[in-house]
């Protein structure tokens, strides 16, 4: 079990609240109790929670939502991911590598929170944005976007992850107009990977969605742990899964693999630089 994880859900059922009210109060309570720095961002009826570890500079900012959908206990969506990030936040204090992190409000409100953030701050000074969602019940890690050190093929390997081509909508929209790397991480049933396969062949949508589409959609396991679904309470969320995301992320800051040791982009670069040393012909027998 990696440090200080005895229990990764162990604020899961304090946190999942139908009350926003009552939610905000406990997350506040559970900051303070693990010894979290944090600040409150306001605005109108929208509060984002932010704080950051210490140490050298990873350019990062991990992200999730802690808002729930009307009348849903939220437990993995979204606080299976806001638990994940607490205890990441722990470990990246341990090994003194700074990162921000953004719990954001709104976010099944039009991304409201996440917007106000992105307005009020200059996402452009980060290498890369990671928004978790949905990151409490299943087995298969799913990856959404574009940011090199969290998808080499390497890492995806050691953690049987996919990049898949579609993932429901969450935070990550608002993150991407900033033109920095943004990457969406779940994590779901084996089965409903092809089912995300068959949902990214219909395109972004702009036109509108087939009923074919919504079709698939309902066959999904994991839409039953969202949006006031049978499964979004604490009891249905997977500590396993959770900790699956966890060390797929603390493997992905912590490990230096963004080349595939026999990719060809890598034995190309490997070719340039031995050309400019006049040794280009023995490149390719190292």
């Amino acid at each position: 079990m990696p440090e200080s994880l005895a229990n990764i859900k162990r604020h899961l059922e304090k946190l999942s609240l139908r009350d926003l009210s009552l939610r905000r109060e406990a997350l506040s309570e559970i900051l303070y109790s693990e010894g979290v720095k944090f600040s409150r961002e306001e605005e109108n009826d929208i509060m984002n929670f932010a704080f950051a570890s210490e140490g050298g500079n990873s350019g990062l900012i991990f992200a999730a939502h802690y808002d729930n959908f009307r009348g849903s206990f939220g437990a993995n969506d979204n606080m299976a991911s806001v638990c994940i990030l607490i205890d990441l936040w722990r470990a990246l204090m341990m090994r003194n590598i700074h990162a921000d992190f953004l719990l954001t409000d709104g976010e099944e409100n039009g991304h409201s929170g996440a917007e106000f953030y992105a307005r009020t701050h200059d996402l452009k000074k980060y290498t890369g944005i990671i928004n978790l969602d949905l990151c409490g019940y299943g087995d298969v890690i799913v990856l959404n976007g574009k940011l090199k050190k969290f998808t080499a093929r390497s890492l995806i390997k050691r953690h049987n992850a996919e990049v898949v081509k579609y993932l429901p909508e969450d935070d990550a929209i608002i993150f991407r107009k900033s033109h920095v790397p943004t990457l969406s991480v779940a994590i779901v049933p084996k089965w409903d990977v092809q089912y995300l396969k068959a949902l990214a062949s219909f395109g972004e949508g702009i036109l509108g969605r087939p009923p074919e589409f919504y079709m698939i959609i309902s066959q999904m396991e994991i839409t039953q742990t969202f949006h006031n679904g049978p499964k979004d309470t604490p009891e249905f969320v997977d500590e396993a899964a959770m900790l699956k995301v966890y060390e797929y992320l603390l493997d992905g800051i912590t490990t230096d693999d963004e080349e595939d040791e026999f990719s060809f982009m890598r034995l190309f670069k490997r070719w340039r630089r031995a050309l400019a040393t006049g040794e280009g012909r023995k490149v390719f027998h190292s």
